[in-house]
């Protein structure tokens, strides 16, 4: 594992990724393909570059993060060079009758801003960020994390994002956006004053909850299937410095260190999010808490008296913290993904079951809620989850046959504990994953998706219907 100077060695969400590390791939599929008549069209709407198959470029832009969706072709790529071109993009869609998905940064776990029959259009030239004088942002849907938080860092405030520095605002913010300062601040989308989108018919519209309120609803967790975002507007808050933890524990004492972390991570102060993660060799609880670092140390002192464990703490900046929990540059990798929400404290059954999925060779990563992320009611936006303990992400980085077996056989074993699934760790191979998703929600979102798209002509992976 890296370590920062004059710290301890750091385990963040990347490291524990890299350390499962042994990716293959898909074969790739035939081509798809537009007819010349309707290509030609397209690169007459637009001003940006259109990549087809067969085009210099076409592979490099076709690909997204995850390596297994490396044999998928779509009929074209798009990349805009601003709202004009999407709007264009749209429009031309709609006279050939032509499905659309949307990228902003393409990290979506299920493949969602790639498709085998779908344009896509590719927003990354979409990377303003301006800050207003009244302390809120104003950032494109490409706008990656690592450059928000320094941008916002200049000015001492900051948004509750993720922790991957390479993802993008948009996918982020459309499933929800949890992350290290989520108990303190909420979710990435409850931070949101405000959309610019462009909708199915290719009208530009600024979406807030005054205006399209019910679009305005449905884009805060709801995903990409109802319009296309080009502006999200947030809140900011102010803040400078924070501590950070580390525990790590071995393999003998998995169980007892998720007890103590289950018993305080999702009940703790809201200024602190601590995350836990289990593989068959050991665990590590971490976070970051908006405080100092002594009283950390004494919130986090249960957590170190488990058998063999071994704990590091320190304080930085802000900025620096998010640098921490971003680790090293990460290659694209092929992995398989799922998720789950846990509701109640385990029990020693459950917590053997926790065990038990990480000795599958698939990893868990939990998240601690409550705080900010459960005030707010769970009919308030799209996002169903508000009263989950805490989440499960299950992870698996070899080849891809050989991942998918292991996260669903780690899936059924905690599933007895759990429900449900966050969209942003989106899993291609879950059953009803809608349900699993939205919960509750999905039937508003039905309506949202009937009033605003009823041509179907955005249609990312589990798409809404």
């Amino acid at each position: 594992m890296p370590c920062e100077a004059g710290g301890a060695p750091v385990l963040t969400r990347r490291t524990f990724v890299q350390g499962m590390l042994a990716a293959a791939l898909l074969p790739a599929e035939a081509e798809a393909a537009l007819p010349r008549a309707r290509l030609r069209a397209l690169r007459a709407a637009v001003r940006g570059r259109v990549l087809a198959p067969g085009d210099p470029g076409y592979d490099a832009a076709r690909v997204v993060f995850n390596r297994r969706y490396d044999g998928v072709r779509p009929p074209a790529v798009v990349r805009v060079r601003d709202v004009a071109d999407v709007r264009a993009a749209v429009r031309w869609a709609d006279r050939f009758g032509v499905p659309l998905v949307v990228r902003s940064g393409g990290h979506g776990y299920n493949g969602n801003s790639t498709s085998r029959h779908a344009v896509v259009v590719d927003l990354g030239a979409l990377q303003h960020i301006s800050l207003h004088a009244d302390g809120s942002v104003a950032i494109g849907p490409a706008a990656r994390l690592g450059d928000v938080y320094a941008a916002l860092a200049r000015h001492g405030l900051t948004i509750p994002a993720g922790s991957c520095p390479t993802v993008a605002l948009g996918g982020l913010v459309l499933g929800g956006g949890v992350g290290f300062a989520g108990r303190a601040m909420g979710l990435t989308l409850d931070r949101v004053r405000s959309f610019d989108v462009v909708t199915a018919d290719s009208y530009s519209l600024r979406v807030d909850a005054a205006h399209y309120e019910d679009l305005f609803w449905g884009l805060r967790g709801g995903g990409g299937s109802l319009a296309i975002v080009t502006t999200v507007r947030l809140r900011t808050r102010r803040v400078h410095r924070g501590a950070w933890f580390q525990i790590t524990y071995p393999r003998g004492s998995r169980e007892e260190a998720l007890a103590a972390w289950d018993a305080l991570a999702p009940h703790a102060p809201p200024a602190l999010t601590a995350v836990f993660t289990l593989t068959g060799s050991g665990a590590t609880a971490f976070g970051q808490y908006l405080g100092p670092e002594a009283s950390l140390r004494r919130l986090v002192a249960p957590l170190g008296r488990v058998p063999g464990a071994h704990l590091g703490a320190g304080s930085d900046t802000y900025l620096n913290l998010q640098r921490r929990w971003a680790g090293p540059p990460a290659a694209r990798t092929g992995f398989a993904a799922s998720s789950l929400y846990v509701h109640d404290r385990l029990g020693a059954r459950g917590r053997r079951a926790f065990v038990a999925a990480a000795d599958t060779g698939a990893g868990l990563i939990l998240d601690a809620y409550g705080g900010a992320i459960a005030r707010v009611p769970r009919d308030a936006t799209a996002f169903a989850h508000r009263e989950a303990r805490f989440s499960v992400q299950l992870l698996s980085y070899t080849a891809i046959p050989v991942a998918r077996s292991r996260v669903r056989r780690a899936r059924a074993l905690i599933a007895p504990f759990g429900a449900g699934a966050y969209p942003n760790y989106a899993d291609p191979d879950l059953e009803r994953p809608l349900q699993a998703y939205y919960g509750p929600n999905l039937a508003r979102l039905r309506g949202v998706k009937a009033a605003y798209d009823p041509a179907n002509r955005f249609r990312p992976a589990q798409e809404i219907r």
